[in-house]
């Protein structure tokens, strides 16, 4: 078949925006000259095999028309073949986001550079078998090497393999089995297919369906194919649908929908009895295999705190056997504690090799051999308890494949424990604008952000380092960060148990300084936290209030251990006397961004479908039509929008404005300026909204720095409207009250009941606020905003660090972020915003009144108690209310 250029999604049109260009110098310069963009390759080890790459690279505006006009050569200047595909355009249709796949055979154990650069003729991929053909209710993809055939109906991921004519597994194939609580045997059946990717690299195919007999629950299968070689990514998600039951708002552990399980895994059953050998890479050895049985299993973590309290189920008890791992083989068994395997089997007709990434860190994982057919736990039998997914949670598994010759290397896929991690270039990436406020840390000019970041990802008191403390490893908590600012009033055994749940957008912070640094360490905080958010810490279901559907959880309490709650806030432990404990997802906890950046670095799929989820949760939240008051009322509920202009609206605002960028349809946007309209006024008298009660009102920030963003964004969109115009107004009014009345939060402890670090990280986004606000004020008022920004930048900086707890997880998750907006204004000038063009005189600014207020209106008089009445009788509300609630909405659970 011929083989075409696609973009991520037919949604995406010349209309989709991005950020506004903050500096525009670099993206003038590369129109219309030869440019490169360079593309580091980390490497741990030499990698001596076929190995495929993903990264995404942002370009300026303008720059490159079309995304297959690109070349990709190594450091011995050849060219090497690459598919390309856009993930986000500008405004003027150009590609601000160019997803690249290609296929390395040779890295060096350290950093390898490649080059992209503009090649309208760039050479083609090399004519070869790859083929992608659909018979009689089967798939038949051929790379080249292989030939892979894939059944439409069952969830058998791979019917079966052929290798130059000869058939590798027997007629069973690939089985994907579930055994639920009571022992009996569930399969999946396959409700739809799709091509995710169709190119001259990688091909992936989607399938999604139902486990038989197993009401809500789902699974999709994502197999990427690469060509020229016989390597097979199968990524499987198995998914509750089915909404928690949550009685008084508290979220734990033996739920009635929860869904119990005893196994899931993935079976290869081979055509002939192999020679086998194993690896672990964590020690360097290889072992052949002399009898046909071989057990590889990964209890738990091995570390010190491998007991911990972390690992409890329902009962409260914690299911792990023993500390690591037991490989039973040959007659004896043999215990360690950290297992990172591989197993190489080879017949007459050819060699399969299984790698299953994060062995250990995601455990129980088991590897089992038993005569010809080869067992993946990816939710072992072995484990010393029954499974338990939760109402609305879904956890994806991945392994890697490597079908070849009897001849090919048994460790092809060693690297899959420490893959490769491709960096595009700091200054590159600076230039392009597509991520603002992006320093490369050359030009950090005192350094001060960096020293103090250094710790977080390399000694003892990094972030990798502290999830020894409480274990924070297994397949529901690996990528979570430990909440250790948690333990300052904590008076319980220790350690506290609690989770931070992406507060204040770590993945972002963290993907920010991997790209401003180009040390790789950063990825192995950004990439595990992204993909744990994307499966634990997401409310995926429909099936709930409209205000918790397809939200995000937020931390665990504050100051008490998370108990049987796992990552969901609120556990019945701790629950007091009073009503009002309890509660979940909520809009003041919406972080996006740091997915959106993840999507655009790796084009995942399930990223882009989270950061799409979060934005539609907005926008339900807020629909009077999906609560039991939509029969009488259909105003907008006002919960996207709770507290006003407050962290809620602010990271609502943000959410849809993501939601914006990733498909450019306009509903976000509009969502985005209702929510401004609704919360903030030019006219507003700030000095009577109290905002130095910090404890009550210190989030306002959180809002304004979404209201600069929008500015951004619709001056990037050319739209310099009267909606512009208004909250440019909103701005500076605020802005302005904040150069003339702000004070340090240590200025004011008395108001402070816990003045922790946390205060002075807070700090940060006050400065930056005042000195981003500048830009849209006059020369006298933005000198003054410029000046007082400074000025409490500065007394952030000397108030944090008299802090021995200045490096806790919720002080390094702000200063990710905000820190380096800090130093990108300390380096940068800043871009006028325009004025707008029509001034705003048709926008209405009457106060919001949500649906309850309007209903317990209508309650205080007889006249609206006449009114309620009739709409309760009326069949066609009724109808309409009805519709509104079983309106199908998009997919995004998997």
């Amino acid at each position: 078949m011929t083989f075409t250029h696609r973009t991520i999604d037919e949604s995406i049109n010349d209309n989709a925006t991005g950020d506004l260009a903050l500096s525009t110098g670099a993206v003038a310069k590369g129109r219309g000259h030869p440019w490169i963009a360079p593309i580091a390759v980390h490497s741990e080890r030499e990698i001596a095999a076929p190995c495929p790459i993903t990264v995404g690279v942002p370009f300026p505006i303008g720059l490159l028309r079309d995304a297959a006009d690109v070349a990709l050569t190594d450091s011995c200047s050849e060219q090497l073949p690459v598919q390309t595909t856009t993930l986000e355009k500008w405004r003027d249709g150009s590609v601000k986001w160019l997803l690249i796949d290609f296929i390395v055979r040779h890295l060096r154990a350290s950093s390898n550079t490649f080059l992209l650069t503009h090649h309208s003729d760039r050479r083609p991929l090399q004519d070869s078998s790859f083929q992608v053909d659909q018979v009689d209710g089967f798939m038949r993809i051929s790379t080249g090497q292989c030939t892979f055939e894939i059944d439409q109906d069952n969830l058998r991921p791979l019917n079966s393999v052929q290798i130059d004519g000869s058939e590798l597994l027997d007629t069973v194939g690939s089985t994907i089995d579930l055994i639920d609580r009571r022992g009996k045997l569930r399969q999946g059946i396959v409700r739809a297919s799709e091509w995710e990717a169709i190119g001259p690299i990688r091909t992936t195919l989607l399938l999604r369906g139902d486990i038989a007999g197993c009401r809500g629950l789902h699974f999709s299968c994502r197999l990427c194919f690469f060509t020229d070689t016989g390597i097979v990514r199968l990524r499987v998600t198995l998914h509750n649908s089915r909404c928690a039951r949550h009685p008084g708002g508290v979220w734990d552990l033996g739920d009635r929908s929860s869904f119990f399980f005893r196994s899931f895994s993935l079976k290869l059953s081979l055509n002939g009895f192999p020679s086998v050998q194993w690896a672990d890479s964590a020690y360097g050895d290889v072992h052949a295999l002399t009898s046909r049985d071989l057990e590889i299993y990964q209890d738990s973590s091995g570390g010190e705190n491998w007991q911990s309290r972390n690992h409890i189920n329902c009962a409260g008890r914690v299911p792990c056997q023993f500390r690591g791992f037991r490989v039973r083989a040959n007659g004896s068994d043999r215990f360690g504690l950290r297992a990172s395997p591989s197993i190489s089997m080879t017949t007459t007709a050819g060699r399969l090799t299984v790698c299953v990434p994060e062995f250990w860190q995601q455990f129980p994982k088991s590897l089992n051999l038993d005569g010809k057919s080869l067992v993946i736990g990816l939710f072992p039998m072995q484990w010393g308890d029954t499974f338990e997914l939760q109402g609305g949670e879904q956890k994806a598994h991945t392994v890697w494949l490597h079908f070849g010759s009897s001849s090919d290397l048994c460790s092809s896929l060693q690297w899959v424990h420490q893959p490769p991690r491709p960096i595009p270039d700091a200054a590159w990436c600076a230039a392009s604008a597509a991520i603002p406020w992006l320093l490369p840390q050359v030009e950090d000019a005192d350094n001060r952000l960096s020293h103090y970041l250094a710790g977080a990802i390399r000694g003892c008191r990094s972030l990798q380092a502290r999830r020894e403390v409480i274990d924070e490893y297994g397949w529901r908590n690996f990528g979570d960060l430990y909440a250790d600012h948690e333990a300052a009033y904590y008076r319980g055994p220790t350690p506290v148990i609690s989770h931070y749940n992406n507060q204040f957008d770590s993945v972002l912070g963290s993907l920010i300084q991997m790209l401003r640094t180009g040390d790789p360490e950063w990825w192995q905080i950004a990439d595990p936290l992204a993909r744990h958010v994307i499966d634990i810490d997401i409310y995926r279901t429909h099936k709930d209030r409209a205000a918790y559907n397809g939200g995000l959880f937020w931390f665990t309490d504050h100051y008490l251990d998370a108990f049987t709650s796992t990552h969901r806030c609120y556990s019945r432990v701790n629950r007091p006397g009073c009503r009002d404990y309890g509660g979940g997802p909520a809009s003041e906890h919406n972080f996006t961004s740091g997915l959106l950046l993840y999507f655009h670095l790796t084009g995942d799929h399930q990223a882009r479908e989270t950061v799409l989820s979060l934005a539609d949760w907005v926008i339900d939240m807020d629909d009077g039509r999906l609560n039991v008051l939509g029969i009488v009322n259909c105003a907008p509920t006002g919960i996207a929008s709770r507290g006003g202009a407050s962290r809620s609206t602010g990271n609502s605002i943000n959410a849809l404005l993501d939601g914006w960028h990733v498909t450019g349809e306009r509903r976000y946007l509009t969502k985005a300026e209702e929510l401004l309209l609704r919360v903030a006024k030019p006219t507003d008298d700030v000095e009577s909204l109290d905002l130095l009660d910090v404890e009550r009102h210190w989030s306002y920030t959180v809002f304004l720095s979404s209201l600069i963003r929008i500015l951004h964004t619709k001056l990037e969109a050319g739209e310099n409207d009267v909606v512009y115009g208004y909250g440019r107004k909103c701005l500076l009014t605020y802005a302005r009250w904040m150069a003339l009345h702000e004070r340090p939060y240590f200025d004011q402890t008395e108001r402070l009941e816990f003045p922790t670090e946390a205060w002075a990280a807070q700090e940060f986004r006050k400065a930056n606020v005042l000195r981003c606000a500048s830009a849209f004020a006059d020369d006298n008022l933005g000198a003054l905003m410029q000046a007082r920004g400074r000025e409490i930048a500065e007394r952030a900086w000397s108030d944090l660090l008299r802090f021995e707890s200045r490096d806790t997880s919720r002080a390094l998750a702000i200063l990710m972020v905000e820190g380096t907006i800090d130093q990108w204004l300390r380096v940068r000038p800043l871009v006028r915003g325009d004025k707008p063009m029509v001034e705003d005189t048709t926008i209405n600014s009457s106060t919001f009144t949500s649906q309850k207020e309007q209903v317990l209106n209508d309650m205080r008089s007889i006249g609206g108690l006449l009114r309620l009445s009739l709409r309760v009788l009326n069949i066609q509300r009724i109808l309409q209310f009805v519709r509104a609630r079983n309106k199908p909405r998009r997919n995004r659970s998997i």
